[in-house]
């Protein structure tokens, strides 16, 4: 009877252990969360070692808070979480909060590394999705007049059938530019002059012109949109940006919050892009070539170079060391700012390396789970966002992740045609006319809304009456359509995509004194050299910390009674691939069977401390 008691509370460990990083039923995570259910859960989640820090109230009144996991824990690297920039990805929201759950019922991801969890910035946004009246807007309640009147907020968009939810409204017009689609009548295309096409419709979002300036839904509610109001790339052309970055209370407090924690190395961001996916896209205009650098006839002579010659970032920084005085540091921050390369725009190609290796392996993790990536391709991220914010200004690795996008359509077998059938018949049915055909994205997104949602994700087009115009039909896709799956998704989804965050935080690097020498040069003289490892998968730092200068520098230390007569007591570690060894060496004088102590000290990763006998 004991032996059977034992061995039944043995097997009930066994279950608890294996199930240590899945949430359980009981997590609640069968429906969308409002914001006053999001910060119960927070508030519900900070104790122990979890902290909850208020950072900034949105204009609407609303908080903005960041959960701290491992606030027991220091000099240790931190990982920064943020979720829902746009508040219209309410599953972005749910995610951090699954990861929050994941990280307070196991230890396995928390025992040398902090967390920062921020399920909700733009709650604004975030609260629309379970109002009466659902826009899909990504704006918050930031007073801005758009229309540059004397009035505020004055046209918005307005329910004209009644349904509850904003679409767009087409209106017969001899002056329209849009056609209805001969492939599928529920939706509108541009009429293409050079095939004779003669526009009928004009498309607007659904609504009236409340202020009577000709114009239709100008200047609705709010606002600034947070998550394009970063400073990278901020897009000043965009009135929902705002006039500068960091304009409205949610950004200026993360900005704040995350300068004020130098010891956030990885940033994740939870939204419409997928850099776990697809690395960050290149191709913006403007960026400095750094395999083909030009040195300014101002510098080349001091430099010894040749200005009509190109050189790449390795070969510049050789030449600077070649002048500069001995024991300075040059780095590739150094070199970009004497040249005036100006901000950097693309992703550097060996950072491409790390993002394109961990973009394959997330790839076999969700084969391996039998999870579909066959879905519309995630969204690139947009200028302003925070993700290219972390990565471009930060300098840390910034993993994306996209919870939820629409399955692509499955094509069905092509039935074998007739024989007889001619060779034009053949290629007009197998081929239609491009021109006309539907794009991969309107074939996928209505197949969704027919097979999954029963047509609720397109809305049919029905006539109205509107005080402008004389023949009005309101329809169109409904909002949150390319988001936000039903709720009965929600679990499934995260349960199987979140863990590979986890599995990323094991990738950081990590500091060590691999091995050491003492030399006796004779005289009391002693040679000292210290290896110095990066026994993580990820270099430190990365090659746009490298560029920017950023995070804050790794410093090897010695102190201890002895005379230094080559090298410094404080000399920075500089740039060390993921598992790889520097070398670096000291002359010093010293007594035998002295002891110094020798240290490796940064702001974002755990010290190391190490006794040295010198001469024993």
């Amino acid at each position: 009877m004991v032996k059977k008691l034992l061995c039944l509370c043995f097997s009930g460990m066994l279950i608890f252990i294996s199930s240590g990083l899945k949430a359980q039923s009981d997590t609640g995570f069968e429906k969308y969360h409002t914001n006053r259910e999001v910060q119960q859960m927070l508030n519900e989640f900070s104790s122990g070692n979890a902290k909850l820090h208020n950072i900034a109230e949105s204009p609407g009144g609303e908080p903005i808070t960041v959960l701290e996991i491992g606030a027991n824990l220091s000099d240790v690297p931190a990982i920064f979480v943020g979720a829902n920039f746009e508040g219209n990805v309410p599953l972005a929201t749910e995610g951090a909060l699954y990861l929050a759950k994941l990280l307070m019922d196991s230890t396995a991801y928390t025992k040398n590394v902090k967390w920062y969890i921020m399920p909700q910035p733009n709650p604004d946004a975030s609260a629309v999705y379970f109002s009466a009246l659902k826009t899909g807007q990504a704006t918050n309640l930031f007073k801005i007049n758009n229309d540059g009147d004397e009035a505020t907020n004055e046209d918005g968009p307005d329910d004209l059938n009644g349904d509850g939810l904003i679409t767009q409204m087409r209106i017969k017009s001899i002056e329209g530019s849009y056609i209805v689609s001969k492939e599928d009548a529920r939706l509108m295309k541009k009429a293409d002059k050079k095939e004779g096409e003669r526009g009928a419709y004009k498309v607007l979002t659904e609504g009236f012109d409340n202020d009577k300036d000709g114009l239709y839904n100008e200047d609705g509610t709010g606002g600034i949109n947070v998550g394009i109001a970063f400073p990278h790339l901020f897009p000043y052309e965009n009135k929902e940006a705002g006039l500068f970055a960091g304009q409205t209370p949610e950004v200026y407090g993360i900005l704040r919050f995350i300068f004020d924690r130098p010891e956030i190395s990885m940033v994740y961001t939870l939204g419409t892009s997928n850099f776990c996916l697809v690395p960050p896209k290149g191709g913006r205009k403007g960026d400095a070539n750094l395999d083909k650098l030009k040195i300014p006839r101002r510098y080349a002579s001091m430099l010894n170079a040749d200005a009509n010659k190109t050189y790449t970032m390795n070969e510049a920084i050789e030449l600077f060391k070649a002048v500069v005085s001995p024991g300075t540091e040059v780095t590739a921050s150094l070199v970009a700012s004497c040249l005036s390369l100006g901000p950097a725009t693309n992703p550097l190609e060996d950072d491409l390396v790390f993002y394109e290796k961990y973009a394959e392996a997330y790839k076999k993790y969700l084969k391996a789970k039998d999870f579909s990536t066959e879905t519309l391709d995630p969204v690139p991220a947009k200028d302003g966002s925070f993700e290219l914010w972390a990565y471009y200004h930060l300098g840390v690795p910034s993993f994306s992740m996209q919870l939820f996008s629409v399955p692509k359509v499955k094509e069905e077998a092509k039935k074998e045609e007739d024989k007889d059938a001619s060779d034009d018949k053949k290629k007009k049915e197998e081929k239609p006319d491009k021109k006309d055909e539907l794009s991969e994205k309107d074939k996928t997104l209505l197949a969704y809304s027919d097979a999954e949602l029963d047509g609720a994700g397109f809305v049919a087009w029905t006539k109205v009456d509107h005080p402008d115009f004389d023949e009005v039909e309101v329809g169109g896709y409904a909002p949150y359509l390319e988001t936000t799956p039903k709720a009965d998704k929600i679990e499934p989804l995260l349960a199987t995509q979140l863990p590979w965050l986890l599995q990323l935080s094991n990738e950081l690097p990590e500091f060590a004194i691999a091995d050491k020498k003492v030399t006796d040069m004779g005289g009391g003289i002693f040679k000292l050299e210290l290896y110095v490892a990066n026994n993580g998968a990820l270099p430190s730092p990365i090659s746009m910390g490298q560029r920017n200068g950023q995070p804050a520098p790794v410093i090897l230390t010695l102190d201890g009674d002895m005379e230094l007569l080559e090298g410094k007591l404080r000399t920075p570690v500089g740039a060390i691939g993921a598992n790889q060894v520097k070398k670096y060496a000291w002359l010093l004088k010293a007594s035998k069977n002295t002891s110094i102590t020798a240290g490796i000290e940064s702001a974002v990763f755990t010290d190391v401390v190490e006794q040295i006998k010198i001469g024993g």
